[in-house]
């Protein structure tokens, strides 16, 4: 099979008899495969109708263990974790699940309750472990488990369920029965997410319209697809956002002898602007001023021993004040104007709760990553087929961490999300800067001052101009990360291969005699320089004026005066465990459960100590299509088509980049996953490039090479784009838990 195999019409007859296995394939799911509790439910009642009541042998029915209490308005208590178990009635020898009997508005209650089901068989004198489960209030089908553990098919004496949760929990659970039906569960979310993932695939398969439909930014049809696709993302954002607005509490947490963990620190800087003085008015511990050195682990837990508060949490603490090393720009534009606002209805105004900050930012920059993404295939691609536009969005919102951050929308995440939206923002404007005219035949090959659109690659040596506003925002938009997370600046370098006609024009124009071939005056070449530069002063300025305001110097930005696990302001790190924090972030392997997600954290210790966090697998690993998609540069067939398209340059700068933030990051900070996001998105943006220019090198394919290599690609995409909702389930499980459930409940159901 060559390319040209992939882009050819399907037959009607061969359409339809894909829709047909794909409905019955979905039916299938549905009705049979997430139904089969069910099933196996009605199977088993009907073939014992007449079953009778077994007594179970040193238990009563209904019994609860010590470490469990009654609470007066219904629902239980955990009072003691290792004696928190409940018998469960015995119907008959043959049971195959039970359900949870719940009762409802027990204040304070868990949202998910850890339970296991243990087994006594007939002949057995001991306990045998049995079903794992999670017990969801909110939602039924979490109600109903699968009775496990009785591998022979004995006859069951007596179950008993115990509760995994830690002493205190308040639970809406009162006790558990045998279930003679599982009930019928038809849930439409469930329908859509199988369609759309037929869809997905259907669309990939040889001769679908995604491989014959060109990349057209100027259709209609094109630009509704994408907002169709964008559209549930945005819908839970706003839902998202309003929820938080309704429900927020600040979230501060404080025990004795503990650190004060508060996470509103942005809504405490705007607040310390707003008072007129950059410290946050927050109280301190009374000896930690007194202390030589604050820093030091001792004093800060001699200080703890005696309950000396507050001492804050991964807060900056300099000359008797407590500070925020995060960048104040999202302040300036989020939280310091919500406060100035909701002071007109309330005195001293609201706090914008982190977490609707952090939504609103994500979805603006998941938005804005799509643009950038597709405006790039449009300039240097434009015949670009839509399959590869997919597969490029797929790589590009699914390996740069996009989805960390969409699931965990805390203060942490707001520097990443702030960056990546003016990165690509910055990028999408840099790359819409350089016009040639429309042709017009109406008008005899002249136009107005409106009527250019943005150069592409087939515009060749085509006489151009610079949009001086695109270039000024982009400009304006990259620098702006200085004041959200430093260590996207570098995005600033990719102005080089990006203007490198226009550098050199300018260079020309400034520095040699003559009328320069792109028409450049003087005049004209200033005014593009102080278009890209200007913007870049005006953002250093002021933050650099805060931190010497704050710390005394341009150039600190308090990140050493952190109340972190160590003392920052004596630490030295070292190099002798880089290159194991270079693995774990490309390469760490996957950590495989056996029950949904499948997925969970893996471990990342270190033989050196370095800060490190458990991750969720090394980037060429979760996002498998970056390694056949660089391995390609190593064909000269591949080299050759990315220097027609004048991106070799680039793709070296691009990976450079890359390489420098990472090594800058495992030195300084260790191994984490948001920090991955530094550089993910460049390592991204160099593969979707290559697989630009691989689908464009075999686009006349007379051999079966070009099929395989996308093929391959392809395969990739769509194993890292299941991988990534995956990582979305494990990472919704730790940080957003009831959002998680109302998914994994498909899965956990019996």
């Amino acid at each position: 099979m060559t390319l040209p195999a992939l882009r050819r019409p399907t037959p009607t007859r061969g359409t339809t008899i894909r829709l047909l296995v794909t409905l019955v394939v979905i039916l299938v799911l549905e009705l049979g495969v997430f139904n089969l509790a069910h099933w196996q439910s009605l199977a088993g009642s009907s073939s014992n109708p007449t079953a009778g009541t077994t007594g179970t042998i040193g238990s009563r029915p209904g019994q609860l263990g010590p470490g469990l209490s009654a609470l007066p308005g219904g629902g239980l208590k955990v009072t003691d974790p290792a004696g928190a178990w409940m018998d469960v009635p015995v119907s008959d020898g043959q049971t195959s699940f039970v359900q949870a009997q719940m009762v409802e508005d027990v204040e304070e209650s868990l949202s998910q309750i850890h339970v296991r089901l243990d087994l006594r068989l007939a002949g057995d004198k001991g306990w045998t472990q049995g079903t794992r489960g999670l017990i969801c209030p909110g939602l039924t089908r979490s109600h109903y488990l699968r009775i496990r553990g009785n591998s022979h098919e004995g006859r069951i004496q007596a179950m008993r369920l115990w509760i995994q949760e830690p002493i205190g929990s308040r639970l809406e659970l009162t006790g558990m029965t045998p279930a003679k039906v599982v009930p019928f569960d038809f849930n439409p979310a469930r329908i859509l997410v199988l369609v759309c993932l037929a869809a997905l695939i259907l669309g990939y398969l040889p001769g679908s319209v995604l491989w014959r439909t060109r990349l057209d930014t100027c259709s209609v049809n094109q630009r509704l697809v994408l907002a169709l696709i964008l559209a549930p993302l945005a819908a839970w954002s706003c839902w998202n956002i309003q929820h938080d607005l309704s429900t927020f509490t600040p979230m501060a947490y404080h025990q004795p002898n503990a650190y004060v963990y508060d996470f509103n620190q942005y809504d405490h800087v705007a607040q310390a602007l707003l008072h007129g003085h950059p410290w946050l008015d927050l109280g301190q511990a009374p000896g930690l001023a007194k202390a030589a050195n604050p820093f030091d682990i001792a004093t800060r837990n001699a200080l703890l021993a005696q309950d000396q508060q507050p001492i804050y949490w991964d807060y900056v603490y300099r000359d008797g004040h407590w500070y925020s090393y995060f960048g104040a720009l999202p302040v300036l534009l989020l939280f310091l104007p919500y406060r100035v606002i909701t002071s007109l209805v309330h005195p001293g105004g609201y706090a914008l709760p982190t977490s609707s900050a952090a939504a609103l930012l994500v979805a603006m920059a998941t938005i804005m990553t799509a643009l950038a993404t597709i405006r790039l295939l449009n300039r240097w691609f434009p015949r670009v087929n839509l399959a590869v536009v997919g597969m490029a969005l797929m790589t590009m919102l699914g390996g740069s961490g996009m989805v960390y951050l969409w699931c965990r929308r805390n203060f942490y995440t707001i520097p990443f999300d702030a960056s990546l939206l003016a990165v690509m923002s910055g990028l999408w404007l840099w790359m819409g800067a350089r016009r040639v005219h429309r042709q017009s035949a109406g008008t005899g090959g002249h136009s107005g001052r409106r009527s250019t659109r943005m150069w592409t690659v087939e515009d060749g040596d085509r006489p151009w101009q610079l949009s001086r506003p695109r270039l000024f925002l982009g400009s304006l938009s990259v620098a702006a990360t200085l004041g959200c997370r430093p260590t996207f600046l570098a995005a600033g370098l990719l102005a080089l291969p990006l203007f490198d006609k226009e550098i050199r024009a300018v260079i020309n124009a400034l520095f040699t005699r003559g009328r320069h071939p792109a028409g450049l005056s003087r005049r004209r070449a200033l005014s593009l320089l102080v278009c890209g530069l200007l913007p870049v002063l005006l953002i250093a300025a002021p933050l650099l004026w805060y931190n010497r305001w704050r710390f005394g110097s341009l150039l600190d930005f308090g990140n050493r005066y952190q109340m972190t696990v160590l003392d920052l302001t004596n630490y030295h790190p070292g190099t002798a465990g880089l290159l194991q924090i270079f693995g774990y972030y490309l390469l760490q392997p996957l950590t495989v459960l056996p029950v949904f997600p499948y997925l969970q954290f893996s471990p990342a210790p270190m033989r050196v100590w370095h800060f490190t966090e458990p991750g969720l697998g090394g980037l060429l690993v979760t996002t498998p299509v970056l390694i056949p998609a660089l391995a390609l540069l190593a064909l000269p067939r591949i080299r050759k088509e990315l220097q027609r398209r004048g991106w070799i340059p680039g793709l070296i700068l691009t990976l450079a980049m890359a390489t420098l933030v990472m090594t800058a990051d495992s030195y300084i900070g260790g191994f984490s996953v948001r920090y991955s996001i530094d550089f993910a998105w460049l390592i991204c943006l160099a593969a979707l490039v290559v697989m630009a220019a691989a689908s464009s090198t075999y686009d006349d394919g007379r051999s079966g090479a070009g099929a395989a290599v996308m093929s391959l690609l392809t395969v990739a995409c769509l194993a890292g784009l299941a991988l990534t909702f995956i990582n979305a389930m494990v990472l919704l499980e730790h940080f957003d838990s009831s959002q998680a459930m109302s998914v994994a409940v498909w899965f956990m159901a019996p």
